[in-house]
This record gives structure tokens, C-alpha cells and sequence, in this order.
């Protein structure tokens, strides 16, 4: 891997010009908001008419296409979504869930309600019987928005994702127009499109600003880690690396940000730890034992059981060994792979995760792609074809195979054999006493 200041890609040099990739982009957002609602009757037409054409007048046989176009479906819908979302007319999301939180706080009360009652307090309407699995602190990060009407609110926060996918692909070293240009294209992966009204976007940004700034300026990195630790704890993981490289300094921007976080909670409402805890010792059982629930450590362990579950973990060691002089000497290495490692470890040890979970491992993706070996291009090109053939909810265990599929691309190339390390099938099939000659 290269030792600039560009992270994990290298995708600025391409064929096509900036401005050509500008152009691109922009049309692809134009026709992207120009997509229907997802209740428009032309999409009902069109959906009815795909499933009658693929589930209902061919045979059983046929039942592999009539899955591929329920997941077109379920995907198209999501899309229809987005689309929705960045125009003002976004359907009830998580988002709400932290806004609904927001409010209790400053109001002094319960910030964790039945959701359903309470979306239909701020008008809308999804009939969840549940709390929120969201750590107060989340809460925080949606008080610009939380007071705004709700299709504001969604609309101004999916706008802001999609500036924050331009800065992530800025930091990663790519110009101004192609950042502009590709940003609209990053909504044609899944787990991206769906991310417009989560909190994981923030992850993918932090992720790519995060290893630059901790060269550089590394409280501000803590700060960054900081603030995504707040959504789901686990980016936490990425402080690893101020410990191991004794970036003090960064460690010490971490913790202030999740200090002053909890102290703002705690003076908004001081028993919000304690309901978050009370709620969430049934509630997140209940989300981690969901069918969709697409935790790779979940699904290992619901379909082999302990032995499953070591295997995996297994796993995570074989990555981590194969990767050990990035964990032994991380102060004598100018290299992201420590970085790309923990980014990995942060998402792939989630005990709950969804399609959208995947969008922070998207630059490693592109990362094992570009690494140029048949093994990690293979990985890569599958990590981004299985989100498209499998419905954004309702099945977990393809997008668990996405974040294991990772883990086996960051094994195999940190591994010297030729199976692995072979760039083209020649390579691959070629008599080792033959190498030398070439």
C-alpha cells in the first residue's frame, strides 16, 4: 500500500475526465429525483406487473426469478425512498426515533417511548411497540433538525449525508468534481441509498477523515471517533489506534467528546442512562433475535451454533495475525492497514445490524477491488452484487456473508501464497519453478 495521504484508494486517475464524471452525477441525481412516490399508482402498476410476470405465470421452476425481481422490488422501493426523502415527502425512519429522543430531553421526560405512539405525535404513523435501541447520546446529534417539521427534518439530514459521502470521498484523495459526481452514484449500493436517514453515513465519514487527522491534527480525529461512537459504541473500536501508535492527543479528543456528552444528557435528563439500560435489557435482545437481523456474529451463531460463532471468531484472529506487524509496530508504519483493519472489526462485531450497517465498509470494498489480486477482486465484486440481489429487509444471512466475504478479502491479502497474491488467472496457474523467468 502506498504511504500518502490518500487512505485506502486510488481511484482519481481514471479514463473518464472530471468534469465528464461531474456531468454523470448530476444527471443520475436529477433522474434519481425524479423517481415516483413509492405508493405513485404508476409504481404499483409496475410492480404488480412484475410479479404477476415473474411469480405467478411461469412455473415453479422459475422460482429464483421470481426472488431476483421481489429483491429488485424490495430495492427499487428503497431507492423510491431516498428519493423521497431528499425532495421533503420522507416516510416515518429511524431518524425519528432520535428526534422523538432529542425532544424528551429537552422536555425533561422519558426519552424512551413506545415509538409508535409517539411518531403519531409528531405526525407520523408506523405502528412500532417498541422503544428505541438508540444510547441517549445519539439523541444529540439531531438536535439542529429535532424542532423542525418532519419532512424538514428528513430532507435537511438526507442533503447532509450526501455532503458528507462528498467530503468521505474527498478525504479518501479524490477531486472536488469527481467527489461531486460520484456522490450521487454511491445511491445505487443499497446499504448507501438507505443510509440517507441513519446515522451511518457519519460512521463512513469519520472512518475516512479519522486516519488523515490522527497524522495531523489527532484531537480533532478524537473529536471525529468521538461523535460516531456516540450512534452505536462500536466505531469506539477505532481508538485502538490512538492507544497502539500513543496518540495521546487523539485519545484525549475522544474522550472529552463522549464526556461532554453524557454530561449534556445527564443535565437534560438525568435518568436517561438508567431508562436506556432499563428499556434496552429486553429490547435489544428482542432486535439481536429478529429473522433480519443480519449481525454476522448473530447469524453465525443462529445457524451452527457455538461452533459457528468460533469459526468466526477464529476468523478474526487469522485477520488479525496475518496483519500482526500492524498490531506489533503500528508507530514504525505509515500504512492505513491498521486503520482498514479496525474500520473492519468496528461494523463486523455488531451484535445488531441491517442492510445500512454495510455502508461504512464500502471504501474497503472498493479497497480490496483495487488491490488488483483475483481473490480480493472476486470478494470486492461480490461484496457489491449481493446488496443488489437481496431485499433490503427481511433476510439477513446474504448480508452477513457481505461483512464475512470482508473479512476473508482482508485475510487473503495480507496472506503471500500465490493463490492469493495471483493478479490474473495465468498468474495463478503458472508453474512456480516458471515465476522467476518473468
Amino acid at each position: 500500500m502506498d504511504n500518502n495521504s490518500k487512505l485506502f484508494l486510488k481511484i482519481n486517475k481514471t479514463w473518464l475526465t472530471d468534469d465528464a464524471i461531474l456531468i454523470i452525477g448530476i444527471v443520475f441525481l436529477l433522474v434519481f429525483l425524479l423517481l415516483p412516490e413509492p405508493n405513485a399508482p404508476s409504481m404499483i402498476k409496475f410492480k404488480d406487473d412484475l410479479i404477476q410476470t415473474y411469480c405467478t405465470s411461469l412455473p415453479t421452476t422459475s422460482s429464483i426469478s421470481c426472488n431476483l425481481s421481489q429483491s429488485f422490488l424490495m430495492n427499487l422501493e428503497v431507492t423510491e425512498f431516498a428519493s423521497s426523502a431528499l425532495k421533503g415527502k420522507g416516510a416515518p425512519s429511524d431518524l425519528a426515533q432520535d428526534i422523538v429522543g432529542f425532544r424528551a430531553l429537552v422536555a425533561q421526560q422519558d426519552p424512551y417511548p413506545i415509538l409508535g405512539p409517539a411518531y403519531h405525535k409528531i405526525g407520523l404513523e408506523w405502528g412500532l411497540t417498541h422503544a428505541s435501541t438508540h444510547p441517549p447520546m445519539a439523541f444529540l446529534l439531531v438536535a439542529p433538525i429535532a424542532f423542525l417539521p418532519w419532512n424538514w427534518a428528513s430532507a435537511i439530514w438526507a442533503w447532509f449525508m450526501l455532503t458528507l459521502i462528498v467530503f468521505t470521498l474527498r478525504f479518501y484523495g479524490i477531486s472536488w468534481k469527481k467527489a461531486l459526481g460520484l456522490t450521487p452514484l454511491t445511491l445505487l449500493w443499497p446499504p448507501i441509498s438507505t443510509s440517507l436517514s441513519q446515522f451511518t453515513i457519519i460512521w463512513l465519514f469519520v472512518l475516512a477523515a479519522g486516519y488523515p487527522l490522527e497524522r495531523k491534527q489527532q484531537f480533532w480525529s478524537g473529536i471525529l471517533v468521538g461523535l460516531a461512537t456516540l450512534t452505536k459504541f462500536f466505531p469506539g473500536i477505532m481508538a485502538i489506534s490512538f492507544l497502539l501508535k500513543r496518540k495521546w492527543l487523539a485519545l484525549l479528543g475522544f474522550m472529552v467528546t463522549l464526556v461532554a456528552a453524557l454530561f449534556i444528557v445527564l443535565l437534560l435528563y438525568p435518568g436517561a442512562i438508567n431508562r436506556y439500560i432499563e428499556v434496552n435489557q429486553t429490547n435489544s435482545v428482542n432486535m439481536i433475535l429478529r429473522n433480519d437481523n443480519s449481525s454476522l456474529l448473530f447469524n453465525s451463531y443462529r445457524f451452527a451454533g457455538w461452533m459457528g460463532l468460533a469459526l468466526v471468531l477464529f476468523l478474526f484472529f487469522l485477520i488479525i495475525w496475518a496483519n500482526k506487524e500492524c498490531f506489533y509496530n503500528p508507530q514504525l508504519s505509515t500504512s492505513p492497514r491498521l486503520w482498514i483493519l479496525l474500520s473492519y472489526f468496528s461494523v463486523a462485531l455488531l451484535p445488531i445490524s441491517w442492510n445500512f450497517s454495510l455502508a461504512p465498509l464500502l471504501p474497503i470494498v472498493v479497497f480490496l477491488i483495487f488491490r488488483k489480486k483475483l481473490s480480493t477482486l472476486t470478494i470486492g465484486l461480490f461484496c457489491i452484487l449481493i446488496p443488489y440481489i437481496t431485499p433490503a429487509s427481511g433476510f439477513s444471512v446474504p448480508l452477513a456473508l457481505v461483512t464475512l466475504l470482508i473479512g476473508l478479502g482482508l485475510l487473503f491479502d495480507a496472506l503471500p501464497f500465490k493463490l492469493f497474491t495471483a493478479t490474473t488467472i495465468r498468474d495463478l496457474i503458472r508453474p512456480s519453478h516458471l515465476e522467476k523467468q518473468y
